[in-house]
């Protein structure tokens, strides 16, 4: 059976979730337990996995007693660390040394109290219903647990089995590769297919699973999806700091090109400021692409594999380190000691990372590909086609910058800011979430529209025989000359912009005219786009805001952005 999601009538939405801190009560809060283990205290962690920091109150681990008291917040599906012992996590709060906790401990060794229960949520309850249907069951909990979250959804206007064609090792060998034993292909001969710098092609299911949104609604993988600007209300020196823990750069300095002596967190920061570029995703870009004890391409000392001298050189985002060559850091430095754009050549640590941010955030980001998402499977044409202009070829690597996104937010308790998402749709997306091999895990149960029979003849917006005729000139509210919103002749023609005959006043990201930038000026330029809605000349100046002549789906999602307040046309 084929499954059709149900956006052709949304083209693009913005569901903005902070209704639900109108809720009276979530189901969760009603659910209570006891700590149950044998001897041995539980530890509390700050994520739902083992391969989260563990909880400090006052420089002392939280560690709770058998028999604590635990009210649960949320429920979740284990995303890191040891997932098959332990595969469902409680978010908890409990008293620790007189202090309420919150984090996050096993479920196995927590057992709710019989009297416990979960009363029934109402649709009135929860804004679920302007999600996508198939996307409803796995971002509840985090709407739940994040009211203030925003999250957006466009259409890509793909098939999903003509993206998965193109992705695959048939539409184009080592588009998306792997190191991983389970992600990899084998032929019909059962032989893996390697690069000659060693990469294996990723299997169909990998690259399905991971291209699959639904895989990836999760406190961790969700970050995937972040949109990528720059806002120093939510990204801070100290953020950048705690995704560069563990790594080359923790605490370490380097030398600004003003001859400042600034930590790598600073120049990070700075980068993301200049390029208005958010700096944690930098910060996570970098450890990606490098590693955390970083690589030739940062040491400023690398000598090729067949004897080039790239001393004295640095790429700390490896741009243009196509994995696809037999040297990727030779190639990246090379690159980078060109002279010309962004600030080339980088002969400092602090130049590359600076001129590296302006490259992704020209190339990348401000052709539309603005999420990790789409920086791994390129599904926005920014004016250079679909598929191929991949910052990444690692089939998983978006997860992983993801990971090292949400750990930064975590360890800076900056989960409860106002993030916003951008979450893509396809056609005949399958019913049932793709699967790696061996997955047997339970999906969530589906949570279909309240009233999908939209024709209800006691609706009495739609086909109530009582609804007055709307051409009764005695009607005040429909014909009434005095009404200045509907037929005043003295009203100026500008404020109608339903009419194309009539002029549009000039305003960037304002399509339809009506003074307001919002998701419906997004939908129209994505319907101009697509071929499948005719602007006026102004109306054409109002979505082109990108100014490259052309109004494409970048276009679209700049205002959407704007609309969600995340971009400024001014």
């Amino acid at each position: 059976m084929v499954f059709r999601m149900k956006f052709k009538k949304i083209w693009m939405s913005v569901v903005t979730v902070a209704v639900l801190a109108c809720l009276t009560v979530l189901p969760v809060l009603a659910l209570t337990g006891q700590v149950t283990t044998d001897s041995s205290p539980l530890r509390v962690r700050k994520g739902p996995g083992t391969g989260y920091d563990l909880l400090y109150v006052n420089g002392e681990v939280v560690q709770l007693p058998k028999g604590t008291a635990v009210n649960i917040l949320g429920t979740y599906q284990s995303d890191r660390g040891d997932t098959t012992n332990y595969p469902v996590w409680y978010q908890i709060s409990a008293v620790f040394n007189g202090t309420t906790v919150t984090g996050y401990v096993a479920a196995n060794y927590i057992t709710l109290d019989p009297e416990s229960t979960t009363p029934p949520v109402s649709g009135d309850d929860l804004d679920i219903y302007a999600v996508p249907e198939a996307y409803r069951p796995y971002l509840k909990p985090l709407m739940e647990a994040h009211p203030n979250w925003k999250f957006t959804f466009y259409d890509t206007g793909l098939d999903w089995n003509t993206v998965l064609d193109n992705e695959c090792y048939r539409g184009e060998p080592f588009r998306n590769v792997t190191k991983t034993d389970a992600y990899k292909y084998k032929d019909a001969n059962g032989n893996y297919l390697v690069s000659p710098e060693g990469w294996y092609q990723a299997s169909d299911e990998a690259i399905a699973y991971f291209m699959d949104p639904r895989n990836h609604m999760t406190e961790s993988r969700i970050f995937q999806f972040e949109v990528l600007s720059f806002d120093a209300s939510c990204q801070t020196v100290e953020s950048v700091e705690s995704i560069l823990k563990g790594s080359f750069m923790e605490n370490q300095k380097i030398t600004a090109d003003d001859g400042r002596s600034i930590t790598y967190a600073q120049a990070i920061y700075e980068a993301g400021a200049l390029s208005k570029v958010n700096p944690n995703f930098l910060a996570a870009k970098i450890i990606q692409e490098v590693g955390r004890k970083g690589s030739g391409s940062t040491s400023g000392t690398y000598i090729a594999k067949d004897g080039t001298d790239c001393r004295g050189y640095y790429n700390f985002y490896n741009i243009n380190a196509t994995s696809s060559t037999n040297d990727p850091v030779k190639q990246g430095l090379q690159w980078a000691a060109k002279s010309g754009s962004y600030g080339r050549p980088w002969t400092t640590p602090y130049k590359s990372i600076v001129g590296g941010a302006q490259y992704i955030e020209k190339g990348y980001i401000g052709s539309g590909q603005d999420s990790l998402y789409l920086q791994k499977f390129d599904m926005i044409d920014g004016g250079n086609g679909l598929y191929w202009h991949q910052y990444m070829t690692n089939v998983s690597g978006a997860v992983s910058e993801s990971n090292h996104l949400q750990t930064g937010y975590v360890n800076n308790g900056m989960m409860t800011n106002d993030f916003v998402f951008a979450i893509p749709l396809y056609e005949n997306l399958p019913a049932n979430r793709c699967r790696l091999p061996g997955d047997t895990s339970v999906d969530p149960a589906p949570i279909p529209d309240p009233d999908p029979d939209v024709t209800d003849p006691t609706e009495p917006d739609v086909t109530e025989p009582t609804k007055p005729d709307v051409t009764d000139p005695t009607d005040p509210d429909v014909t009434e000359p005095t009404d200045p919103d509907v037929t005043d002749p003295t009203k100026p023609d500008v404020t109608d912009p339903t009419d194309p005959s009539k002029p549009v006043a000039s305003k960037l990201g304002d399509v339809n005219g009506d003074g307001q930038i919002t998701a419906v000026d997004a939908r129209w330029a994505l319907q101009a786009a697509s071929g499948v809605r005719t602007l006026t000349e102004q109306q054409k100046a109002n979505a082109d805001v990108n100014g490259d002549g052309n109004i494409t789906a970048v276009d679209a999602r700049w205002i959407l952005q704007a609309a969600s307040g995340i971009r400024d046309f001014d």
